[in-house]
């Protein structure tokens, strides 16, 4: 009776291979392994723990914050989710179960999501894999909470079980980034998307037009270098010295500026000689902040749209609370990942 099924496979092409391990084939997959499998049984669980609508509202009561996307209408209004909100959502999960779930919940979810990020690193070695090895260690310490709580009878999910085989596949294979299906997915996407807009009636003046829509506001500056963007215009124009002091609130700012520029001539001035000068003008134009380019993370990267982000430095006006963001600069050559060494608040 088997015989006849069509299609069947009745002897493997890779028995007779002597130096064949057919299930390395089957290498990891941070996108539908991790985000779209075991952070998505998380987010489920979540919602057996917390009513929905509580999560939503910790979800629009979470302040705004650099890097972080800001779900103002939670969780449930999502649709069809893709990697990229999965991303979104991992890094604002943690903030919005302290105090809502147990500590042991806590813990195994914090463990997964750190197991997550070590899996995109983009190179390892024997440290970087026993961090990996420790965050595994730790779920399985923690997970028996989310079967204690009756969110599940077992844990026996074949993307969970994946897991165990990450460590291997790096050793073996080198970093996920190789063969992580996302690229591929992207690719797939962008040509198919190139191949079908060609077919289109729209002609190459009017995607010119669009394109020079999109760029209007934002362009390159002179410091391309350090891949920073402002806007074509200041948003003001021709601004006292002395009302920026007291807009902004910084008293020493006209002194800085002459330091500043003292640096930028060719023969510059004694410290001392400073405090006897004064600016060659009275008014400059204002930017109330500027876009900077970000380093892409591996499999973050998008193809499409270059990732920005931006900086903000902008005084109340017309009744309107003004924003001053916070950065930290990078300033000598000491700076590190981790720390503030070689760094300075701005």
């Amino acid at each position: 009776m088997s015989q006849d099924v069509a299609g069947g496979v009745f002897e493997s092409f890779w028995l007779d291979f002597p130096h064949c391990d057919i299930h390395l084939v089957i290498t990891s997959d941070i996108l539908h392994q991790l985000y779209q499998g075991v952070f998505k049984h998380i987010v489920e669980w979540c919602q057996e723990l917390m009513d929905e609508e509580e999560l939503d509202q910790c979800l629009k009561a979470f302040p705004l914050c650099y890097g972080v996307h800001h779900f103002q209408k939670g969780w449930s209004a999502l649709g069809q989710i893709g990697g990229k909100e999965r991303k979104h959502m991992a890094r604002v999960l943690l903030g919005y179960l302290i105090g809502k779930v147990p500590r042991g919940i806590f813990l195994a979810y914090h463990s997964l999501l750190e197991f997550i990020y070590l899996a995109q690193y983009p190179t390892y070695d024997d440290t970087t894999l026993q961090y990996m090895q420790k965050a595994l260690e730790d779920f399985h310490q923690h997970k028996k909470v989310i079967i204690n709580l009756g969110i599940r009878d077992d844990l026996d999910i074949p993307k969970f079980h994946s897991l165990q085989h990450y460590l291997e596949n790096i050793k073996n294979f080198g970093t996920t980034n190789n063969y992580n299906t996302e690229m591929f997915e992207r690719f797939h996407v962008y040509f198919c998307k190139e191949a079908f807009q060609s077919n289109l009636k729209m002609s190459m003046e009017e995607e010119e037009e669009e394109e020079e829509k999109e760029e209007e506001e934002f362009v390159h500056s002179q410091f391309r270098d350090q891949r920073l963007i402002l806007t074509k215009r200041p948003h003001q124009a021709h601004h006292h010295i002395l009302d920026i002091i007291q807009d902004h609130n910084c008293q020493g700012f006209q002194k800085d500026l002459i330091s500043y520029l003292n640096t930028q001539l060719p023969n510059s001035h004694l410290r001392g000689q400073l405090h006897h000068m004064d600016l060659p003008f009275s008014h400059i134009d204002i930017y109330h902040g500027f876009k900077f380019c970000l380093d892409s993370l591996e499999n973050d990267i998008n193809f499409d749209h270059e990732e920005t982000d931006s900086v903000k430095a902008k005084p109340s006006i017309g009744g309107k609370p003004g924003c001053f963001d916070t950065v930290v600069v990078m300033d000598t050559s000491d700076c590190e990942t981790t720390g503030l060494k070689g760094t300075r608040i701005g």
